[in-house]
């Protein structure tokens, strides 16, 4: 923090926030955006402390395609896939990145009727979760988003 304060004062606020700030504040709410996308979902239901365990938990996770914003695989390589392995890391978080795809392919092939992966275009899911994610109502031994219009994928 001190540093902070020493660039401020020797080359001004206007510096410090294009090189060190802004890009800060972009790629904090890119990664609060796409965790909040890895683990919500229209009809991705949660748990309370009696009816949760380890695999349920980490079975209701999502792995999430960027699709047409990375038409080469170039975001998905610098983010170590993140977000298309991303159920794996909930199985096992000590899995090294370059293992998440083996690991993320073998859960996927034993579990195919659980494995939850989707490939709809990240501002398409950004929207339907900004609108059918609002409020929570339960429903048995679950939680889920009480999705008005949304009710038939429930």
């Amino acid at each position: 923090v001190g540093a902070l304060f020493a660039w401020i004062a020797t080359s001004g606020w206007g510096p410090m926030m294009a090189l060190y700030g802004g890009p800060l504040l972009v790629i904090n709410a890119w990664l609060v955006t796409y965790t909040w996308l890895q683990h919500t979902d229209v009809d991705v239901p949660h748990f309370d402390i009696n009816n949760h365990n380890f695999v349920k938990g980490a079975m209701h996770t999502i792995d999430r395609v960027y699709d047409k914003m990375d038409p080469w695989g170039l975001i998905d390589f610098l983010h170590h896939k993140i977000g298309t392995t991303h159920v794996a890391h909930h199985f096992d978080s000590s899995i090294p990145h370059y293992k998440a795809q083996a690991a993320t392919d073998a859960i996927a092939e034993n579990f195919p009727e659980i494995y939850l992966k989707e490939e709809t275009p990240i501002h398409e899911v950004l929207w339907r979760l900004a609108r059918g994610c609002t409020a929570v109502v339960k429903r048995g031994d679950r939680y889920v988003f009480d999705n008005k219009g949304f009710v038939d994928k429930l």
